[in-house]
């Protein structure tokens, strides 16, 4: 990708460089203005020429041929240029890219020294006018679909990342009758959700801190505790403050004296980074404090990005499964409950994807997918021959419908390799049953759903990501009550409780699932909570995005 990258800067400068050293200096160096006609036929000409120029760049999503599209339906006739005169809101969106980084995006991308150099030149000549129009869209729809949809594809840098519901308002926007209205809408494609409006304000935040302040570190050393006093209390104060934790007071505090309101703080900032919130500053917290800005500026970064993955508006009913906090929240008629899930380990990550949830089963039936019973199954039965009959698995001699039952003590299972492992593996409905008492299923290629479990004690844990990738509920019963609330299926779930048997339940209205990740997300006191990357996909981010998360000088 770096060399690509660079290919296309260089590509940008010779572009620009063969703008400044236009030939026709008669036309450039003329008073009078070109006239739109000449104009029009000026940017009929480099329309395709220059979108060839400013070409895809590896994961990038650039939007070209809609730029292409746009001008066609216009007749070609110029964006930016009317009644000889440049029109103003060409400056208006300059500042817009300029800031760009304020989202998390690079304006680098968005063309804007190019732009600025054309807008600087005394005289231009009609190729020159028809060269800065059509870089300017380019800019513009850019930047709208990125702001919008995101820059990147997700699945080029994650292919477990599965969630991308691309929008087509920015399409919208360059068919609206002029510039001003065009530049105008732009900030409206941005996510609407709140928490992304946060996330965007701390990110501003801890770019423009970084710029003016040094980070404070606190130095290693033996845990602080309310009460030690010396310099290192005076460095955890003094962070603290730096970080929002401590509101800046004129009132007077001994700043190296561990007091009650400075464990407080601490404790503030142990819970939003998914600490021991114990007041005390151990090596974990210290390490946690000690994280530089612009690292953690990067992070609300890849998180913006995430958020431009979403749908730009999120259904008012949803059921929300957030693998780093380890919750689903279901949002319904009004209403938001949370309970505590177990999600998949890392090497059986759970994947990040949209489904529609439609129906559940009470007293289900577990049918052990090939992967698990290669992985896990198999090395219990050579390890104890009697392991199925124990825990209540059935053994079918193949997936095919109709298959025979067989006596798993007839068989020698320590000749199976795994690879050759073909019987399908099915447990029955008991207290022991993996799956609980429900699984709720939103039909999906990863055969992912939600369930019961009979290992409670896992949620006791604020580390769960042990499942195998499927994600199980705290309290299973409560939910599948929740979703049925009100409705004839209510009964019919009572009455499959009572009675324990298998009952499949169509839900009396399917749901959205949301099953994301994020790495930065507000708190409830608007705070960025900063979470464990669980999965490591922040990892891949930055090297897929090559991320600066403050200013870039543009190329001139």
């Amino acid at each position: 990708m770096t060399l690509i990258l660079k290919r296309s800067s260089a590509l940008f400068l010779a572009l620009l460089l063969s703008a400044c050293s236009t030939t026709d200096t008669s036309n450039r160096l003329t008073v009078e203005p070109p006239s739109e006609s000449q104009i029009k036929s000026s940017v009929k000409d480099q329309v395709s020429m220059m979108l060839n120029a400013f070409t895809p760049v590896a994961g990038q999503a650039l939007p070209n041929n809609t730029v292409l599209a746009t001008y066609a339906e216009r007749g070609y006739q110029p964006i930016w240029i009317k009644d000889k005169h440049i029109e103003p809101s060409i400056y208006k969106l300059v500042s817009i890219l300029e800031q760009a980084n304020s989202h998390g995006l690079n304006p680098v991308h968005y063309h804007v020294g190019i732009i600025k150099h054309y807008l600087a030149l005394k005289a231009p000549s009609k190729q020159q006018l028809a060269e800065m129009d059509v870089i300017t869209t380019i800019a513009l729809s850019s930047y709208a679909h990125d702001i919008s949809n995101g820059r990147y594809e997700p699945q080029l840098i994650d292919p477990n990342w599965q969630l991308d519901a691309p929008s087509r308002d920015w399409k919208d926007l360059l068919s609206l009758s002029n510039a001003s209205a065009m530049v105008d809408s732009l900030p409206l494609l941005a996510p609407r959700s709140p928490e992304y409006q946060v996330l965007q304000k701390w990110l501003v935040y801890y770019q423009q801190l970084a710029k003016k302040e040094k980070d404070i570190y606190v130095q290693p050393g033996a845990p602080l505790s309310i009460g030690d006093e010396g310099p290192r209390v005076s460095q955890l104060r003094a962070r603290l403050v730096q970080l929002g934790d401590i509101r800046f007071s004129t009132r007077k505090v001994d700043e190296d004296r561990f007091d009650k309101k400075l464990k407080v703080a601490l404790q503030g900032f142990q819970h939003r980074h998914h600490l021991s919130a114990d007041g005390a500053a151990g090596s974990k917290t210290i390490q946690m404090l000690n994280v530089p800005l612009k690292q953690r500026a990067k992070e609300i970064a890849y998180n913006l990005e995430r958020w431009r993955w979403l749908p730009n508006k999120l259904e008012a009913n949803r059921i929300w499964v957030d693998l780093t906090n380890y919750s689903v929240d279901t949002y319904l008629n009004g209403n938001r409950t949370t309970m505590k899930t177990v999600v998949g380990k890392e090497d059986r990550m759970t994947p990040v994807f949209k489904g529609t949830m439609t129906y559940m089963v009470a007293n289900p039936s577990w049918r052990i997918p090939h992967r698990i019973a290669r992985e896990s199954l198999l090395p219990k039965l050579q390890a104890d021959p009697n392991y199925l009959g124990k825990h209540g698995f059935r053994v079918f001699s193949s997936w095919s419908i109709g298959a025979k039952e067989l006596d798993p003590t007839r068989i020698n299972w320590k000749s199976i390799a795994p690879e050759n492992l073909s019987f399908r593996f099915e447990q029955i409905p008991d207290e022991d049953n993996a799956l609980g008492e429900f699984k709720f299923m939103f039909p999906n290629k990863n055969d992912i759903y939600l369930h019961d479990t009979p290992a409670k004690y896992l949620f006791r844990r604020d580390q769960r990501a042990f499942s195998s990738g499927c994600i199980r509920l705290e309290n299973a019963e409560a939910f599948a009550k929740n979703i049925t609330n009100n409705s004839p299926q209510a009964k019919v779930l009572a009455s499959a409780i009572k009675s324990k048997q298998t009952k499949v339940i169509t839900l009396p209205t399917y749901i959205p699932v949301y099953i994301v990740y994020f790495t930065v997300v507000p708190n409830a006191n608007g705070m960025p909570e900063f979470r464990d990357d669980i999965y490591h996909r922040d990892a891949l981010m930055e090297r897929a995005m090559g991320y600066q998360a403050f200013p870039v000088k543009a190329p001139l």
